[in-house]
């Protein structure tokens, strides 16, 4: 049920959908479903991963 699925059954089912909803579709079929869980692909170097729901990127870094 992560984020991405509704956007994908969306897809499959021949309907148009925004960028963001493409994006996370996408996100959504490459980690498997998140079956794994909700978790950051860890994939940096994928063009789409900036925009990915679970990036650990999205985190504000630490202050010393």
């Amino acid at each position: 049920k992560g984020q991405g699925r509704n956007e994908l059954l969306k897809h499959q089912q021949g309907k148009r959908l925004t960028q963001r909803q493409m994006i996370l579709a996408k996100c959504y079929e490459c980690c498997g479903n998140y079956t794994d869980g909700r978790i950051d692909c860890k994939i940096p170097t994928c063009p789409l991963y900036p925009a990915m729901p679970y990036g650990e990127f999205k985190k504000k870094p630490e202050k010393d």
